[in-house]
């Protein structure tokens, strides 16, 4: 009987496949393990005098690969990860100082073009022209490293969806605003409100608690310099509601020992977007 084939997988596209990730070490880290590699195989040979240090990272990727011959089985090939590792990581940390340098070319009091630019980091085509279309690609890629989310892959098209990401943000962070506003006159009486009845003890707190979100209330309060701070107010009420539920139910307790404290409790957590206020078990 014939074999049954089974089904081909469609090909993975470059968009599709999980972007590639710095070491989950830190370079500091990765210095000091190739560093007690070296120890390990050499105590009493000169050349571990001339370490570089920790601090020069550059230096001690070089001194490395310069002894690398130094290690034997196990310990070489462990080095030689370490050496890749911070490698990589030396040259992500580079992306962000790179960005910086070809947006600062381009928007200085002389702006360089795109082929000038190219030309100084050797991009050029087949004809030996500057290729401002790599130069341009360099610096999307860049600004997807430094600007994106940990899963974006580095690819000039993705640079276009981070600018999109953050103008959705901003126009989140303007409905947020605007609704803030429309909506402080009634959130500062109620944080006023709040204050005073917990200050006279009729809102229920954890003894063991610092009073951390009440303090940051008051402050709230007080300190309102402009539209965005007007609008974050609920955010305090909301936090300071919450926890007091929260012990409510924990403790079974009354949140609050008279009813006007009650309905203000109610009142805040219908305003602060908390919804539904929790009932004790």
């Amino acid at each position: 009987m014939p074999r049954s084939r089974k089904a081909a997988q469609p090909p993975v596209t470059r968009d599709e496949r999980p972007a590639r990730k710095p070491p989950q070490e830190t370079a500091q880290v990765l210095a000091d393990q190739l560093y007690e590699l070296h120890i390990a195989a050499g105590k009493d040979q000169e050349y571990l005098e001339r370490w570089p240090g920790d601090t020069d990272l550059l230096g001690v990727l070089d001194f490395a690969q310069e002894y690398a011959r130094a290690l034997k089985g196990d310990s070489f090939q462990k080095a030689a990860v370490l050496r890749m590792q911070l490698a990589q990581w030396l040259r992500l940390a580079a992306d962000p100082f790179q960005l910086a340098a070809i947006d600062d070319a381009r928007t200085g009091p002389q702006p360089l073009t795109w082929e000038t630019i190219a030309l100084s980091l050797g991009y050029l085509s087949r004809s030996g022209n500057p290729n401002p279309g790599s130069a341009k690609n360099l610096r999307d890629r860049l600004y997807v490293a430094v600007n994106g989310e940990p899963g974006d892959r580095r690819q000039p098209q993705v640079a276009h969806l981070i600018d999109r990401r953050e103008a959705e943000r901003r126009r989140a962070e303007l409905r947020f605003i605007e609704a803030g506003e429309a909506r402080y006159a009634e959130v500062d009486a109620v944080a006023r409100a709040l204050l005073d009845r917990y200050e006279a003890g009729e809102v229920l707190a954890d003894p063991e608690d610092d009073g951390f979100w009440w303090e940051e209330l008051a402050g709230a309060v007080v300190d309102r310099q402009g539209p965005a701070d007007r609008a974050r107010l609920a955010v305090y009420v909301r936090a300071v509601v919450r926890q007091t539920y929260a012990f409510s139910k924990r403790t079974n307790q009354e949140p609050a020992s008279t009813d006007m404290s009650r309905e203000l409790l109610e009142r805040a957590a219908a305003i602060s977007g908390l919804g539904a206020t929790p009932a004790r078990e």
